[in-house]
């Protein structure tokens, strides 16, 4: 089933979140137990724990937003089209997170999906961070620098592998 979004309310909001971050989990978990690397499985087992605890702190957040949003857009429908493209553009849209693993026991090869997830999630809750009221901003502003913080922690194994 592939992520969407056509409304823009809390809880399709919330939806889109928490699955980006389920699929993140299942990943960094499934890698660990497949890449070669003992220090790349210590850091996807991390992270997965992260993305289990980002999906907590969605959902806690679901429970203030507000139903409907006012979007401020040039013509009708075009903030959604730049949000459904960002969503059907993620990696692990479109339940391929089967199709990439199986062809992934290189550290190096995990590493850069995993930097891409980061980076395509970091798209998308920042899009998400313009929707929010200022307490769904204080939320979402964490998550959103827990991703960059991920990034940081993968960019400092991806550089032996380059």
């Amino acid at each position: 089933m592939a992520w969407s979004i056509t409304k823009f309310n809390g809880t399709e909001i919330v939806r889109l979140a928490v699955e980006i971050e389920k699929q993140g989990q299942k990943f960094y978990e499934i890698a660990a137990a497949q890449v070669d690397d003992d220090e790349v499985k210590k850091i996807f087992e991390l992270l997965s724990g992260e993305e289990k605890q980002h999906i907590v702190d969605f959902e806690s957040l679901g429970a203030n937003l507000p139903s409907d949003f006012i979007l401020n857009e040039s013509y009708v429908g075009e903030y959604g089209d730049y949000l459904k493209a960002l969503v059907d553009n993620h990696v692990f849209n479109h339940d391929n997170i089967e199709k990439l693993l199986p062809n992934i026991s290189v550290a190096r090869e995990a590493l850069a999906v995993a930097f891409r997830f980061e980076k395509d999630s970091i798209l998308i809750f920042q899009e998400l961070y313009n929707l929010v009221d200022e307490a769904g901003k204080v939320v979402l502003g964490k998550l959103i620098e827990q991703e960059k913080l991920h990034i940081r922690k993968l960019a400092t194994d991806i550089v032996p592998y380059n």
